[in-house]
């Protein structure tokens, strides 16, 4: 059934899916290569009115009756004459009658006269307060600094602002500020606005929304804006999740222009196709499934009768007659089958002589733990034998070397306590100043913090069995062992020092580079490495082992391990 199905849908569903991704591919071509020229074009026309605008400015600024000194020094004790502020208030009078179409107000400052002079559809007037929404002129002034910028004050209209600088020293000699609507701009942007449901707006240098004529809500994160207007004034287009969002500069990159047409408008092209096709679709699947039934009804009988084998086999019934082998596909199949059956019954028989195998090693193992108890058990009499003769030394002896066995065999975990670990080098170190008597001098300082923190078995009596093969025999003087054990901070350091003859330069290296490469070592460094891999896997590669020696001044070695503490006195019995 499934296949009548592909076989019917597939070829359909390709040839809907290439002409649906090649329909959106061309129109989408279509609407960057239409909207990038109308971008540009709207930048060229921003560029027009806003020289248009300029011009207006310049008109006063180079006004010789308004500024008689942008050559020359000034005189800034002069009074303002009747004659001179009639002139200037005609003067904006009449620029603003010329262009009140475009310009809601014109401001202009003289600094000589230490006055502002306001045109504006109500009235025209001058005055002293040198401070308007546009600028803090009287600061301007100070800071002797050219000006030329676009200020968004209202969401209907910008302002232009321009400072007169003199030419010798650029000493501020006063400035304009028109205010601009920006219904002069809705002619270029209405043709911007191709498409219905876009978003046309213009935003500053800082990526601020400054006009948006078009009532649509932004359905597209505004802070990509601030990271396009942020690069080098050049135009372009990205795709976004969402849509294409088209930016163009203007007026030398202090304003750009933003449109952003929605996926939906490149994708309802293709809405048709897809629903055509769907509906062609259900069709060829309708008459693939009942097909399919028909052609069921007679092929598929010997397959239900191999299914119905293989889920007796499921709950291992492996008692299946034989088949009816056929030439076809599903005898060749039903062969299979016999074959797999003969096969799954020769591993179930590995698989019982694998669990026995394990099984007898597993007592063989139980038994081999028979034989440290019953030396264990063995050494605890002759002590007992000992102390019955009043010989306490021998039996002193035989309690340490049984409790060296004891400790051996005693903890399952991985992990002991310091405490622990410290009892099985003393009873070792018991043993050896039998052999050596006064010529060793043992010394051990134990925080009692540090007594019930975790340490890897086996990790201290190697390392102090190292001092007397490699460090001390041979040396004529008194031996001295000396076992620090003290927290820092959330670590505990373990030093263990002797006295002997030291390690060479070059051996100690090699030392070294065996710990830190936790290469296998040899000699004198097999047990430490032992000690430190284990140290690493269990607690971290953080601890481990720090080997110091000088020749003939003798060797200390630190491990460092976190200050684990036992939750539980006893969980490792």
């Amino acid at each position: 059934m499934l296949l009548m199905v592909v076989i019917a849908v597939l070829p359909l569903s390709m040839v809907t899916l290439f002409a649906t991704k090649t329909t959106k591919h061309s129109l989408s071509l279509e609407v960057i290569r239409s909207n990038e020229s109308r971008m540009e074009w709207a930048a060229e026309y921003f560029d027009e009115k806003f020289d248009q605008m300029q011009a207006v400015s310049y008109s006063l600024l180079l006004d010789k009756n308004l500024f008689p000194n942008v050559n020359g020094s000034m005189n800034k004790n002069e009074s303002i004459s009747a004659e001179l502020e009639n002139y200037t208030i005609e003067k904006l009078r009449s620029l603003y009658n010329a262009n009140n179409k475009n310009i809601s107000q014109i401001t202009l400052y003289l600094k000589s006269k230490q006055r502002l002079f306001i045109v504006d559809k109500d009235a025209s007037r001058s005055t002293e307060q040198l401070r308007s929404p546009e600028a803090d002129w009287s600061k301007l002034a100070q800071s002797n600094r050219s000006v030329s910028q676009i200020l968004n004050n209202k969401q209907k209209t910008f302002t232009l602002v321009r400072s007169m600088n003199r030419f010798e020293d650029r000493e501020v000699l006063g400035g304009v500020a028109i205010d601009v609507r920006w219904k002069m701009m809705n002619s270029v942007l209405d043709m911007v606005h191709s498409e219905t449901n876009s978003q046309v707006f213009i935003v500053d240098a800082q990526g601020t929304v400054m006009y948006e004529p078009y009532s649509h809500q932004v359905t597209f994160d505004q802070s990509i804006l601030k990271k396009l207007v942020s690069k080098p004034a050049e135009p372009g287009n990205i795709q976004l999740k969402q849509g294409f969002l088209f930016y163009q500069p203007a007026v030398s990159g202090q304003l750009w222009i933003i449109k952003f047409i929605p996926i939906e408008y490149v994708t309802q092209g293709s809405s048709s196709t897809l629903n055509f096709s769907f509906f062609t679709a259900v069709a060829f699947i309708i008459v693939a499934i009942v097909v399919s039934i028909l052609t069921a009804y007679f092929m598929t009988k010997p397959i239900i009768r191999l299914t119905r084998s293989m889920k007796a086999v499921e709950t291992q019934n492996f008692d299946v007659g034989p088949f009816e082998l056929r030439s076809d596909e599903i005898g060749t199949l039903e062969r299979r089958f016999n074959s797999m059956l003969s096969r799954i019954k020769e591993l179930i028989q590995i698989e019982y002589k694998t669990k026995i195998e394990k099984r007898t090693a597993q007592v063989k193992a139980l038994q081999a733990q028979i034989n440290p108890h019953f030396l264990h058990n063995a050494l605890q009499s002759i002590g007992g034998i000992a102390l019955s003769r009043n010989v306490p030394e021998i039996n002193e002896h035989v309690r340490a070397i049984s409790d060296l066995f004891r400790y051996s065999i005693r903890m399952k975990s991985d992990l002991v306590t310091v405490s622990d670990e410290m009892e099985h080098v003393g009873n070792y170190l018991h043993i050896q100043k039998l052999r050596f008597q006064d010529m060793i001098h043992i010394q051990m300082n134990i925080d009692d913090e540090c007594r019930n923190v975790l340490i890897p078995k086996f990790s201290l009596q190697p390392i102090v069995e190292n001092c007397f093969i490699h460090g001390l025999e041979g040396k004529m003087e008194t031996w001295t062992i000396i076992i620090r054990i003290e927290k820092l901070l959330d670590d505990i350091e373990i030093s263990i020092e002797d006295n002997g003859v030291g390690i060479e330069e070059e051996r100690l290296n090699q030392i070294r580079k065996e710990l830190e490469t936790e290469e296998r070592g040899q000699g004198d460094s097999m047990g430490m490495s032992n000690v430190n891999a284990r140290i690493k896997l269990l607690l971290g590669e953080e601890y481990g082992l720090f080997v110091t020696s000088k020749k003939s001044q003798g060797t200390t070695v630190k491990l460092l391990i976190p200050a684990l503490l036992n939750p539980r006195e006893g969980d490792l019995e």
